[in-house]
């Protein structure tokens, strides 16, 4: 029988690149590996919203609708 967790097992890699640190703070960039896709960001909160969906994201609609990720080619 497949658990919730189970289906949560795929392995999802980034890149961070922090930029500036600005109202204690970090403002930069995020890679997700996996898909190419790159996003900025402006606070650590920001960073950790745009990681968790993008590795709670079912779907290639919810990748590029819900978390604004934009695509680098």
């Amino acid at each position: 029988m497949k658990t919730e967790k189970d289906s949560n097992t795929s392995e999802n890699s980034f890149l961070v690149k922090i930029k500036y640190r600005k109202n204690s703070s970090w403002q930069g960039s995020v890679q997700w590996i996996e898909t190419g896709k790159s996003q900025n960001f402006k606070s650590c909160l920001e960073l950790i919203r745009l990681m968790d969906i993008a590795m709670n994201s079912d779907d290639e609609e919810a990748e590029n609708n819900k978390i604004g990720w934009d695509a680098v080619e």
